[in-house]
């Protein structure tokens, strides 16, 4: 239910389309072998400490409300606030894509009256100025999504909270969800009340900075004045360390410095935190950097404990295993899709399957995650991430449906009325709506000419853009390529829908959707739902059914049947999916394997040693 549209990949410069591409391939070789050696024979735990984390060049901490808005919905954004508001239930085990029960605030749910009914017991907790976490958080934090909902990102209509009938509130530590209908309790548990963040009513709960504590949240009118009004207070980056809100937190850490004007924050621990996972290290530092040249040598340096390098670096691997670093590719439950614009000027061609098909024909992801990605990732065939041990991708979604092929794109458009005209581009030359016409919409002489936004400056995603555009041109499409800058990407294509979406092809680095940021099951019921927020506006009545099948029945057949309408619809267009990062990691940081599968630093776990 998220969008990764900031992420990049930042390459020095950008490769040269198909030739380049190839050319690079062999520069990777073992890029995704992981070090295996062991900490030095008597290294001992230290307690305490500073660790520096090193964040990429555009991954700023640009939200702190628990509730996030569309630009702020970033998973380093979600990992920065789960360490300091706990949510009811935490996604992702290690490097498994389940609820990881011993870091979820509470007990699991109990479901009853055919799963309509959910009982759930808070675990005891307290939030930093020692106040017990009770079910009058949870009441707060469900009042404000009711009061908000239209400005959280993760909300799509008709799904939570609108699906939930009433509440009781039973007692301190437990409450009583009543569903309107039944529903799957794996839907439930794993992309439904993994949206509740309990949140401090007695220090939350006014209306304005100087204003009382009340229960304002009672009343929908006094919770849409409180929503605004945190809401309102999370858009002031500058205040986010000095803010007296925001030190009331129920995890193991806070913030205590941030810079509006580099990114960079300090968070630390909270010695009165009692929770799972007490902190080892005392403070931790994320510190952004204006190059990954920067960023690399800062690691040379000893000056970073937990970095990365890119893809261009990773002939840089040896060097920094010899000089006491473990470098380990981050693997994450994300996918890599171009968002369609099914709203606007393109719409007409984009609602068409058979060229959906035939551009997906047009993707060479073979040749792209051994190039461009450097080996680094998986292959992506729909809206499941298809990564080792993940139960979730169906055996459809592990085999390609469109395989690479210019001939079969062209066999395609040629077979519902499109010709090749001046300049080797193609042009209808059979308007209708029959089965070897063009389609609704499509008159007569028109080009099919894309426009294609990507995201810079990475040089991954510009090397994928120019083999594709490269390759569509070989069938007669015209892509029209249109680099933009991250900021550009979100003002402009990122308020699609409603829309219009004035793009054919948006592409984002790295990945588009992440699973795990408010959502666990890959049935794209955030992304491709009727209302949705990430999907540029993707309606199917087939999939509404194949979805409501998902949602309200057990088993991972319907769940199958879901993202296999979506893989073999198009919904999107696949693109291999790259590693969350290429980590490198200081021998003396410890306690950082697994990485976590969602993006979540899970710097708790973290502790450094010293000789013996």
């Amino acid at each position: 239910m998220s969008s990764a549209r900031s992420r990049s990949l930042r390459l020095p410069a950008v490769l040269l389309a198909v030739g380049l591409l190839a050319a690079a391939c062999g520069s990777a070789t073992g890029a995704a072998a992981k070090s295996r050696r062991a900490a030095p024979a008597r290294a001992t735990a230290v307690a305490g400490g500073t660790a520096t984390y090193a964040l990429q060049p555009t991954d700023t901490f640009n939200w702190i409300f628990p509730y996030e808005s569309s630009a702020g919905e970033e998973p380093w954004v979600l990992a920065a606030d789960e360490n300091m508001w706990m949510p009811l239930y935490f996604e992702g085990s290690g490097n498994q894509p389940t609820i990881d029960q011993s870091l979820s605030l509470a007990y699991p749910p109990v479901f009853s009256d055919h799963d309509r009914t959910i009982t759930i017991r808070l675990k005891p907790r307290t939030w930093s100025d020692g106040k017990p976490v009770t079910t009058r958080d949870v009441q707060f934090a469900l009042d404000l999504l009711k009061a908000g909902e239209s400005r959280v990102a993760t909300y799509t209509p008709g799904q939570f909270p609108d699906n939930v009938a009433s509440v009781d509130y039973v007692s301190r530590t437990t409450f009583v969800l009543h569903m309107k209908q039944s529903y799957s309790q794996q839907w439930l548990l794993d992309d439904e009340l993994v949206q509740i963040f309990p949140m401090p009513q007695h220090a939350w709960d006014r209306e304005s900075a100087g204003g009382p504590v009340g229960n304002d949240d009672l009343t929908p009118a006094g919770a849409k004045k409180v929503f605004d009004f945190l809401y309102g207070q999370s858009e002031h980056l500058a205040t986010y360390a000095t803010n007296p809100l925001w030190k009331v937190v129920d995890g193991a850490w806070y913030l205590t410095s941030y810079s509006a004007a580099t990114g960079q924050m300090t968070m630390t621990a909270r010695a009165s935190y009692r929770g799972p996972q007490r902190p080892h290290l005392h403070k931790v530092v994320f510190d952004v950097f204006t190059s990954d040249t920067a960023e690399v040598d800062a690691l040379r340096n000893g000056t970073v404990d937990y970095g990365y390098i890119p893809y261009s670096d990773l002939g840089l691997k040896s060097y920094f295993q010899s000089h006491g670093y473990t470098v380990a590719p981050w693997n994450t439950d994300y996918v890599q899709d171009a968002e369609l614009g099914y709203t606007g000027p393109y719409a007409k061609f984009v609602k068409q399957l058979y060229i959906r098909q035939a551009l997906q024909h047009l993707i060479d992801e073979r040749l792209y995650l051994d190039t461009a990605l450097h080996h680094t990732g998986q292959l992506t065939y729909g809206p499941a991430p298809d990564i080792a041990g993940d139960v979730w991708a169906s055996p459809q979604e592990r085999t390609d449906p469109d395989p690479y092929s210019v001939a079969a794109a062209a066999k395609l458009l040629d077979g519902h009325g499109w010709k090749k005209g001046a300049g080797g581009y193609l042009t209808c030359r059979q308007p209708g709506t029959g089965a070897r016409q063009c389609g609704a919409g499509i008159a007569a002489g028109t080009p099919l000419r894309l426009l294609m936004d990507y995201t810079t400056p990475s040089a991954s995603t510009a090397a994928q853009a120019e083999a594709f555009a490269t390759a569509a041109k070989a069938a007669g499409v015209d892509i029209v390529l249109a680099p933009e800058s991250a900021t550009t990407m979100f003002s402009v294509d990122g308020v699609c829908p409603p829309g219009p979406c004035n793009f054919a092809i948006a592409l984002y680095p790295l990945w588009f959707q992440n699973y795990g940021d408010m959502s666990i099951l890959p049935i794209g019921d955030a992304q491709y739902a009727k209302g949705n927020y990430y999907g540029g506006g993707y309606y199917s009545p087939r999939y509404q059914q194949l979805l409501q099948q998902a949602v309200t029945h057990s088993g991972i057949s319907s769940i199958y049947a879901a993202e296999d309408y979506l893989s073999r619809n198009v919904a999107s267009l696949w693109f291999p999916t790259g590693d969350n990062q290429i980590s490198v990691v200081s021998d003396k940081l410890h306690g950082w394997r697994p990485q976590q599968v969602f993006g979540n630093w899970l710097q708790s776990r973290w502790y450094f040693t010293k000789a013996g």
